[in-house]
């Protein structure tokens, strides 16, 4: 994982653009159709059968989930 030193942070895309540039456009897009948090796991004790819809509706928010989505 790269690392930034303690005090220093990276400077936002969208800052280090001119404010005429053709990829604030690409930005605004990012930002709202593909924004995405950190990484989350979940980690169980087993007895979980996730190749079942009932093994992983047991640890699924809503009954039907998709088979790969805890939502």
């Amino acid at each position: 994982c790269p690392s930034v030193p303690r005090g220093l942070s990276p400077v936002p895309p969208r800052r280090s653009c001119p404010q005429d540039s053709y990829l604030l456009g690409y930005f605004t897009a990012l930002n709202q159709y593909l924004a995405v948090g950190v990484p989350t796991y979940f980690v169980t004790t087993g007895g979980f059968d996730f190749s079942s819809a009932n093994g992983t509706n047991a640890i699924c928010s809503s009954a039907g989930c998709d088979h790969d989505s805890l939502t």
